[in-house]
């Protein structure tokens, strides 16, 4: 089994779709499945864009990425989107519109759901179990989204994890199971894995709990990174975010493949091909 994984698109589905097509095609190879460590950039709606992400996509159009590309349907997307067999599973971040969010969570019965008009991009449920088989390999994951906050007076706002959402872990950890988790995927980092007091205490507590093989997430604006973390058994991925630099051209190790066998051994692969150079901000939609 191949995954591929993204941190922090901030819009740029359609790239992230681009470069797994292309992936495929130089190594010959099938991504089965695409995880997402949250600022997606899901705004349906560009009136209800926070002030972050107007303030960028002023500057950077494709911020505005999921509004122009997975909110209606296109011939020329759809004929992309062909090409990649996997659906991309994200948790939420704090650049999200959330009220969208919401009301879809709320209308579904299941531990995932889908979010764009083509039904390839769904958002995983906080403390939720998600699995995955392909070719007999079995693979599940939990997402724990948005970010934590150590101020009382701000843990009522959208981007900060939710009461129910820490209900839905408490419920996890209470459930009389022997399932081993293989991967945490989160949008902030385990709270002190940084920075002191920086980070959210609930993915501290999960990485406590069940010491999945490996978690990736985002959010830190930091350069990728792996290291063991402090449960000395998970191995932690901070994965750099998918976007331009000042040259224009795409931030290194932004694209990260995971490949499972099935006996679940795990090989980590950072995907740095000469062609990725290719895709810079001004020409990345015209390949």
């Amino acid at each position: 089994m191949k995954i591929a994984l993204f941190a922090d698109l901030h819009g740029r589905i359609l790239l992230a779709f681009k470069l797994i097509e292309r992936l495929q095609r130089e190594r010959n190879i099938k991504i089965d499945l695409i995880l997402q460590c949250g600022d997606l950039g899901a705004f349906p709606n560009i009136t209800n864009l926070d002030k972050a992400t107007l303030r960028h996509a002023k500057r950077e159009p494709s911020e505005l990425g999921f509004y122009h590309h997975f909110t209606k349907k296109s011939k020329k997307v759809e004929q992309i989107l062909e090409k990649v067999e996997a659906t991309m599973y994200a948790v939420r971040g704090n650049h999200e519109d959330h009220q969208f969010l919401n009301e879809l969570e709320q209308q579904s019965n299941e531990s995932s759901f889908p979010i764009d008009v083509y039904g390839k991009i769904r958002i995983c449920k906080t403390g939720h179990l998600q699995d995955f088989e392909k070719n007999g390999v079995k693979l599940n994951w939990v997402g724990i989204g948005r970010t934590g906050s150590r101020k009382k007076e701000r843990q009522h706002q959208e981007q900060y994890i939710q009461p129910y959402e820490i209900e839905n872990l408490k419920k996890l950890y209470t459930k009389k199971t022997n399932t081993n988790i293989d991967l945490l995927i989160t949008h902030d980092s385990a709270l002190h894995f940084t920075t002191k007091d920086f980070g959210m205490q609930q993915i501290r507590e999960f990485l406590s709990n069940y010491k999945p093989h490996y978690h990736f997430f985002g959010h830190t604006g930091e350069p990728f990174n792996i290291v063991k973390d402090e449960n000395k058994f998970t191995t932690s991925c901070k994965v750099k975010e998918l976007e331009f630099e000042n040259s224009g051209m795409l931030a290194e190790n932004s694209l990260v493949m995971l490949e499972v066998d099935t006996h679940k051994n795990f090989e980590l692969k950072i995907i740095s091909e000469k062609w990725i150079k290719e895709y810079t901000r001004e020409s990345w939609e015209y390949l």
